[in-house]
């Protein structure tokens, strides 16, 4: 059995977890029943090394606190004085002063900057076509704007509230007043992506290449669509690999096909001489899935189903889609 956060190595059972691109290892433990209970601490004390959390004082993160000065706010660590900044948004700021103690002492502050300017702007996202702003939380987009400023008071709301609107109507009030202050740039980093209301996965990544308008392929998420083209840009747009991430999302775009979901069973169906064929339904997609699959490299033949489904039993090999992963990105090697 898997625990979030925990695993095993050497018969012993250790605490890690992932913060703001930092890995973090807890402590190990003799007994997976002690590592559940310190995680469950650790995950209701923001995951920070300090007395609360059990931790001896030598271990303690660094407390920051933030200071305003005539020329903004600066970031300060309590116990030597060491500054960063300074900051034209309190906010901002106090996103910088989250993310220190997670460091230690092995401080990249540019690179925690870049962390805290996407999680100054998190679920928002910029529609360069329609010179619009949209706030999209859960994979929805909830709402447009022409001003940054709107954005980020109604995406407040909408986090706050978890989407609620009835909530988010009843006390519309503004949580965080960003007009007083100056905004961190807003920058268009994944300028070649597009959102296409009209697509099933809305964010199109295109690019443009001499006279051809090249696109590579459309994703659920805006954060895989800027995944995808960070990898690209690393790799020069080379050929291969355009091609290469094309081919993978045809895949993926492709992986449902014949599959049709109804009463929360799985139904292999297609149409052959204006006649719907089906086979199953399934309890299982993924069972469905491989029954399909086989099913199309054997044309289609009936009377093997029932030999596909005891390979299944037997095999039950979970099928990978790539979302969300460098599963995505071909090996080196």
């Amino acid at each position: 059995m898997k625990y979030k956060n925990i695993y095993k190595l050497n018969n012993r059972y250790i605490i890690k977890k992932q913060i703001y691109a930092k890995s973090i290892v807890y402590g190990n433990f003799d007994r997976i029943e002690d590592a559940i209970k310190h995680r469950n601490i650790l995950a209701k004390n923001s995951w920070y090394k300090n007395a609360t959390t059990g931790y001896p004082k030598e271990q303690h993160f660094p407390k920051y606190h933030v200071k305003q000065t005539d020329n903004g706010y600066l970031v300060i660590n309590k116990k030597n004085g060491r500054t960063f900044g300074t900051y034209k948004n309190c906010k901002y700021a106090r996103i910088i002063k989250k993310i220190l103690p997670f460091y230690e002492d092995d401080i990249n502050i540019s690179q925690i900057e870049k962390i805290a300017h996407k999680e100054f702007y998190k679920y928002i996202s910029y529609n360069k076509m329609c010179g619009r702003y949209h706030v999209i939380y859960k994979g929805i987009v909830r709402t447009t704007h022409k001003c940054l400023i709107d954005a980020l008071h109604e995406r407040d709301l909408i986090v706050k509230y978890d989407g609620d609107e009835e909530l988010m109507c009843e006390n519309p009030t503004i949580i965080y007043d960003y007009s007083k202050e100056e905004l961190p740039s807003f920058t268009h980093e994944c300028e070649n992506i597009y959102y296409k209301d009209e697509n099933v996965n809305k964010y199109q990544l295109e690019k443009q290449i001499r006279n051809n308008k090249l696109i590579i392929g459309s994703y659920p998420t805006y954060n895989l669509a800027c995944l995808i083209k960070r990898y690209l840009d690393n790799k020069n747009w080379n050929e291969i690999e355009i091609k290469h991430i094309m081919s993978i999302t045809r895949k993926i775009h492709n992986r449902d096909k014949y599959i049709q979901k109804r009463n929360g069973k799985y139904y292999i169906e297609r149409t052959k001489n204006k006649r719907t064929i089906r086979y199953g339904p399934y309890d299982d997609l993924e069972k469905a899935r491989y029954v399909k699959n086989r099913l199309e490299e054997n044309s289609w033949k009936k009377k093997l189903i029932r030999k596909f489904e005891r390979q299944y039993l037997i095999h039950n090999t979970k099928t990978k889609y790539y979302y969300d992963s460098t599963d995505f990105f071909r090996k080196s090697g």
